[in-house]
């Protein structure tokens, strides 16, 4: 009887990433407006019915997929162990927050137009940011208290300060398009994101450069 609950229990998750994976694909390509349950549902290979089982509406649909795109973002993969030096841990994390934008660009370009119209996706995107925000004050307050970072008198304004000038710095990159998305890009967008994080704190980069 376990088994056989984990196992529809299983099913039921792989379905609701089906449906997720092809409501990204529908909202992306068709726009949020233009998407339809229904051809959702049948690039998810489900019908209709079914994924009105996981989702109540285009809306809540939409939320879902912006939770499962923030998560990534959030947890990116690729955080060092606590005792590596400072500077390597924030240039890893910078660089998953950046690998996992450009990987999702297309969504956030979504999110900020949905969002001028929708004030329940606007509230979704101020939360996402002060997710951020709160994530990269602890951090900064925690070099604060350990002695690795001195001389900053506001960790919250200028963890807010550094979230938005990368924030920014990826939406200009790869939703504006401004530079192409190559990998060189991106190498170059992952060091400038370091030199606004390390110059700001006062610390000497991962090469050892002042």
């Amino acid at each position: 009887m376990t088994t056989e609950r984990e196992s529809r229990t299983d099913r039921a998750a792989r379905r609701r990433s089906e449906i997720l994976t092809a409501a990204q694909n529908v909202f992306v390509r068709d726009g949020y407006h233009g998407a339809k349950l229904t051809v959702v549902a049948a690039e998810a290979g489900c019908s209709v019915g079914t994924l009105y089982t996981y989702f109540a509406d285009r809306s809540a649909l939409l939320g879902a997929v912006l939770d499962d795109v923030e998560e990534q973002m959030r947890h990116p993969g690729g955080r060092l162990p606590a005792d590596r030096p400072v500077t390597e841990q924030i240039s890893a994390a910078n660089r998953g927050y950046l690998a996992a934008y450009r990987r999702n660009h297309r969504m956030m370009a979504l999110m900020e137009q949905v969002s001028q119209a929708d004030e329940a996706v606007a509230a979704r995107r101020a939360r996402r940011a002060d997710g951020f925000i709160d994530r990269n004050t602890r951090a900064l307050t925690r070099y604060l208290a350990d002695g690795t970072v001195t001389g900053v008198d506001d960790p919250e304004m200028i963890a807010t300060a550094l979230s938005a000038s990368v924030s920014r710095l990826a939406y200009l990159t790869w939703v504006e398009g401004h530079f192409p998305d190559t990998d060189e890009t991106f190498g170059r967008v992952c060091a400038a994101a370091d030199i606004i994080w390390f110059r700001t704190l006062g610390l000497a980069d991962i090469s050892g450069r002042p």
